[in-house]
C-alpha cells in the first residue's frame, strides 16, 4: 500500500515539473544571461537557464 502511494506521489511530482518548464523555441544560448529576454517575450518572466546550448523557461505562462 504504502509502495504504490509512494509511486502515485512521484508520478503527479514528475508531471507538475514537466509542464512547468518552457523552452523558447530554438533559441541558442551559451549563458543563461542570454535567455532572459527571450523568455520574457514568451512567457511574461525572466526566470531561465540555459541547458545543453538551448533556453528554459521556468514558471512562465505561454
Amino acid at each position: 500500500m504504502n509502495a504504490k502511494l509512494i509511486y502515485l506521489l512521484l508520478v503527479v511530482t514528475t508531471m507538475m515539473l514537466m509542464f512547468d518548464t518552457t523552452q523558447a523555441g530554438d533559441i541558442k544560448c551559451s549563458s543563461t544571461k542570454e535567455c532572459f529576454r527571450p523568455c520574457e517575450e514568451i512567457g511574461g518572466c525572466s526566470n531561465a537557464k540555459c541547458i545543453n546550448g538551448k533556453c528554459r523557461c521556468y514558471g512562465c505562462i505561454g
